[in-house]
């Protein structure tokens, strides 16, 4: 999140009482965060299973995504369910928003469309959409076959209040699965 500057222009500066009411509004932790006026305007979120954003100490292999298994994953952010629909030879997905997060959007979401690459070869990227916040976000990535690495990513922003102070929120999340049968 990036809570935008005062109305004259000049550098918003947070008390600390007020950002640890912003990181309790938001979930973050209140002690070794640097004030909300430092943060990246394009904070990340991932869900499912993903590939770290950044330096890499240890590469994960991708989450084997079997026929017709609806798998879903979590955080504070939103829930992404994806499946392999081996008979159609497609990967559905889907995201929804978390209800806190969804709490502080005060406008529609911006969403860019799912970009995805199929064993390293990048495809057609999904449609995007402007809509509420408690759209069920979805698409289908196609064809995929038995055992091939499918990666896929989505980023939306949107803007926020919270706690009485305004600005742009952003999720970015992304998936790294093996589909097999």
């Amino acid at each position: 999140m990036t809570l935008d500057a005062n109305s004259d222009g000049s550098p918003l500066k947070l008390t600390r009482a007020e950002r640890d009411r912003i990181a309790a509004i938001v979930g973050a932790p209140t002690t070794g965060r640097k004030p909300a006026q430092e943060a990246p305007a394009d904070a990340r979120h991932q869900a499912g299973p993903v590939q770290p954003v950044g330096p890499v100490e240890k590469k994960r292999a991708p989450a084997t995504l079997r026929c017709d298994k609806n798998p879903s994953w979590s955080d504070a952010n939103g829930t992404l369910h994806a499946r392999f629909n081996c008979k159609y030879s497609t990967i559905n997905w889907g995201y929804k928003i978390s209800a806190r997060v969804k709490s502080f959007i005060t406008s529609k979401v911006n969403e860019r469309g799912v970009s995805w690459w199929n064993n390293g070869k990048r495809k057609p990227k999904n449609a995007g959409h402007v809509v509420g916040k408690s759209y069920h976000f979805h698409g289908t990535l196609k064809p995929v076959r038995h055992g091939d690495h499918v990666q896929f990513q989505d980023y939306m922003t949107f803007r926020v209040n919270i706690g009485g102070r305004t600005g742009t929120g952003s999720i970015t999340w992304a998936s790294d699965v093996k589909a097999k049968k």
